[in-house]
This record gives C-alpha cells, structure tokens and sequence, in this order.
C-alpha cells in the first residue's frame, strides 16, 4: 500500500473520529437543553459548532413543543444578544403576571434596539402610574404610531396641552387616524380654548327635561362616558334626561380634593371659563372616589355603572336618597315648608282632629298625593289621634310608608310613595314605574339648580362676590 494511500485512510478516519465527536458533542448539548442545564459557556460553544439549528430556532422549537421550563432556561442565556428573546421573555413574564421581571427583560431588549419592548415597558409604566418614565422611553420613537397613541394618552392623563396641540396633526395621520378623529369627537383639541364669561349661557333646547354634559379627564374616562351614554338611552330616565357626548378637561384644573374613599369633591370655577358648555347640568367623570350630586354638578368615577349612574342622575330631576342622608342634611333639620322632592316628605307622625279633613291637608302636601287611591289609607289610629303611615297590607299601594332618609334625626320622620325599597335606597335595585307616573304630576317643579350655582358658591367662598353674582345674573334655564 501506497504512501499516500495510507495517508488519505488516516485522514479519513481522523475525519471520521471528528464528526462523531462533534455529533456526540452536539447531541450531548442539545440534551442539556432539554434538560434545562446548558450554561452560557455552552451555550456560546454549541452556537459555533452546530451550523444546522440556531438558538433562535431552537427556542421555537421548544415554544411550539410548551416546554417552557427549557424554553425559559435558554432565553435567559440567549437575551443577552438577541433583542427579540429579551421582548419575548418581558411578554412571557407580563402574562404571569410577574411585572417586575417583565420590566426588567423589555429593559435588556431596549438596550439592544427593540422598539415593541419600549412600548411594552410603558404601558406597564402608565397601569403602575409612574407617568415620568414614560417620556423617556417613548420620544426616541414618537415616529411609531402605537408610541404616539400612548403618548397622547399620557399627555390627556397629565393634562399636557401643549404635547396634544403640537402632535395633533402627526396623530391624524397613518394609523391613528381613527384615535384622532374619536379625540376630536372628545373636544380634546378645542377644549384648550376657554375665555372668560362674557354673557348669558342659555342651554339649548332638547327633546327631553333637562341635558347634562359630560365630561372626563383621561381617554378611558370619555370612553367609559360614552359607553354609559350608549347604556342609558335605553333606560326609560332617558326620556326625561339627555346626556352630551363627553368633553376632555385636564385633571388639574379641576383641582379635586378628595381622597379615593371619599366623595368626589372639585372646585366649580374651572367651569366659569368654559364657553362649549349648553347644558342645565354636568356630569363630572375621574379616576378615583364616590359619586355624588352637589346641586348642578353630578361626580361619578371610572368604574361606576348604569345602576350608579341613574340614581345620580335622578337626583337632578327632584328625587331624594331613601337611605340614612348625612346629619347635616338640610332637608331633615325640620318640617317641609312645603313640597321639595318627588319622592320624600317631611311631615309631623301624628295628628288630632278629623280624619277626613287631615286626610285632604296631608295630601296637599304631598307631591304624589294624587296617585293615592281613595281606599288607601295614610292615616291609622294611635292614642287619642292619628299617626301617619300607610299599613304594610297595601304594599302594593302607592302611600305614606316610612323612609329612612331622616334616621338621623331622631325628632325628624320622612315618607316615601312605596313600602319596597327601590333605587334611591340601593343603585342594584330597579327604578320603579310608579316613580315615572309621579315625574308627570309636576316634572319641573322640583329641579336641582344649574351648574352656575356651583360656580357662584365656590367664587363667593374664595371672596370674589362680583363674579359670584355675575354668574348667576348671566345664567337662564325655563
């Protein structure tokens, strides 16, 4: 045998001896893989050796198999140089929800280029509310249009006018046309122009008793308005009450007082200003606290539904709370004057003297009094006179039942039209038909003051007494 020859079968089996090594070596750090035990060192050296699988396929591979305990092994090793695996394990993480470990694989994607992983990050950042770091991350690509759209919604959070002025023209292009056109419906634009009050703000007419318009101070608030307007025209209040698409206001200028638990409290100056606003009413929309109607302003929050939203609402149109009010509420201080709600009075227990004639004085003190059938009673024996109360036998009946709206004046009993408890006592519980036959006995009498009434009170607190006055003389409602 030839020199060469011997030479040539050496090489070969040398060769030979190579590539089983190299198979045995790749095999053997694939398995490692599997096993979730490969170390970065190997990991590096299987990336030179094995030409065939890259890492990048292999973590598909083992995604598409759900094995995630090997995939997340060898994405950590493999974020460090891959843009795309870092994003992937910020997502993994943020499903979990491990958000902080999410945070931190977006932040080793950013640094590698990833401009999702930015986006990412700052959502996490806006739901945690750390609205300063969000900036930082999104104007190095405010090119992008999920950025911008993001940043539009943190510019509306924080009350950024002048971001929202410069950028409109760039959000209506592209992709967020429609998100510009939904803010333009918002008068998220023309609300940055407001004036002093100049003269009289007369609501226009609308085809029910009174409007109300709504405002929010950030892009779910005018969402979740407009979803409650969508909610309410099917609701049979809103034959009597028409709600205004919701207007954009910048949570400071509102300068809100309360605390989350507590009932939402703002200052009525800001609405002096105004000069888009038609309407008797406003119904204020914030992130956080308990609904209310303060006169001609009702205050809701983010999360409160159709239920909380119509027992606010009735309030504007002359309904009264059936549930204990607050000691200091002037309505249960002492004997109704004379009629002031559709569903409440204030009236003595007892009575002496002829029934029939007490029956007559009663009723017309009763805003529902014409309702009360003739064979219903409101006037049962007691001593030697009369206590005032309709049996529990005619529950079914409109009556004088007892209401617990003045229970905490112990000298001090109110009465409503039916024995059930209804909405005005708990926002689950239906608003009944008999309530709407009262609304046509008198449907303007009992009406809460327009919003200027707000606005005056506020400016006579802060000792601005000329103003006060002025708003109140510049303001007509029929």
């Amino acid at each position: 045998m030839s020199v060469n020859k011997k030479f040539s079968i050496t090489l070969i089996s040398i060769l030979i001896i190579v590539l089983l090594s190299l198979f045995y070596f790749i095999n053997e750090y694939r398995e490692k893989i599997t096993n979730a035990t490969i170390t970065r060192q190997q990991l590096a050296l299987l990336e030179i050796m094995d030409v065939f699988t890259s890492t990048d396929q292999r973590l598909a591979q083992l995604d598409a198999s759900k094995d995630h305990q090997a995939w997340l092994h060898l994405a950590k090793l493999h974020a460090d140089t891959s843009a795309i695996t870092g994003y992937q394990l910020g997502e993994y993480f943020r499903q979990q929800p491990q958000m902080q470990l999410a945070k931190l694989w977006y932040q080793v994607a950013i640094r590698q280029g990833h401009e999702a992983a930015r986006i990412a990050l700052a959502n996490i950042y806006f739901e945690q509310q750390y609205y300063a770091d969000i900036k930082p991350l999104l104007l190095p690509i405010i090119t992008n249009a999920r950025a911008l759209a993001l940043l539009y919604k943190l510019a509306m959070q924080q009350g950024d006018i002048a971001f929202i002025e410069a950028y409109k023209f760039h959000l209506a292009q592209g992709e967020n046309a429609a998100l510009y056109l939904e803010l333009a419906q918002f008068s998220v634009f023309s609300s940055t122009s407001v004036s002093q009050l100049s003269g009289p703000n007369i609501s226009t007419k609308l085809p029910c008793l009174v409007d109300v318009q709504l405002f929010a101070t950030n892009l779910t608030g005018l969402r979740h308005g407009q979803q409650l307007i969508s909610t309410f025209e099917h609701h049979q209040l809103a034959n009597y009450i028409c709600l205004q698409t919701p207007k954009y206001i910048a949570a400071d200028a509102l300068n809100c007082q309360h605390l989350a638990i507590e009932s939402i409290n703002c200052n009525a100056t800001v609405w002096m200003n105004r000069q888009d606003i038609n309407s008797r009413y406003l119904g204020i929309i914030v992130e956080q606290g308990n609904a209310n109607v303060d006169n001609g302003i009702m205050y809701i929050d983010q999360q409160d539904n159709l239920d909380v939203l119509v027992h606010e609402l009735s309030h504007f149109i002359g309904f009264v709370d059936e549930y204990p009010l607050p000691r200091q509420h002037q309505k249960c201080h002492q004997l109704q004057q004379a009629p002031f709600a559709h569903n409440l009075v204030v009236l003595p227990d007892y009575y002496q003297g002829e029934r029939d004639k007490l029956r007559e004085y009663i009723l017309s003190q009763v805003p529902w009094g014409r309702l009360i059938k003739d064979s219903t009673p409101i006037l049962t024996q007691y001593q030697h006179g009369w206590q005032l109360v309709t049996p529990a036998e005619y529950q079914d009946e409109i009556g004088l039942y007892a209401s617990a709206s003045c229970d905490k004046q112990n000298h001090i009993q109110a009465f409503k039209p039916l024995l059930q408890r209804t909405k005005l006592e708990y926002f689950e519980l239906l608003f009944p038909q008999e309530y709407f036959d009262i609304i046509k006995l008198a449907p303007r009498d009992y009406l809460m003051p327009s919003y200027h009434f707000n606005v005056s009170r506020d400016l006579a607190k802060q000792g601005d007494y000329a103003k006060a006055r002025d708003v109140l003389l510049a303001t007509q409602f029929d």
